[in-house]
């Protein structure tokens, strides 16, 4: 077995499941705002962990999730007809948190270049 194999599944399986995001095919309103950042596979093709965000509140994220547990099933068969492996693995769906982290590192380099500039 090929060592890149579990990138190219995982880069497969976020094609797929972004397609279908934007596509519309998912009518749950709850994922409409949900964008795909990652998609991580087991060297064993066992799980599958999709890292989202969502625009929107705080309370936004928990709607989304409950959104995706929902979706899983229907994306699963999906991803299941539209690639060529013969098991489909386990879906997990995380929020990423990157994007909110970079958020506060941003933030916070505007407060200390204020204070900064404050001082002179």
């Amino acid at each position: 077995m090929s060592s890149y194999r579990p990138e190219r599944v995982a880069g497969q399986m976020h094609k797929v499941v972004s397609e279908l995001l934007l596509s519309g095919e998912i009518k749950d309103p709850r994922v409409a705002l949900i964008t795909l950042t990652e998609v991580r596979v087991t060297r064993d093709l066992s799980l599958a962990r999709f890292y989202y965000t969502v625009l929107g509140a705080e309370s936004d994220k928990a709607v989304a999730a409950e959104g995706l547990a929902k979706a899983a099933p229907f994306i699963r068969r999906t991803l299941g007809r539209q690639m060529r492996l013969r098991h489909i693995p386990e879906l997990r769906f995380e929020y990423d948190r990157s994007a909110d982290t970079g958020r506060r590192i941003d933030e916070l380099l505007r407060e200390a270049r204020r204070d900064e500039q404050g001082d002179d």
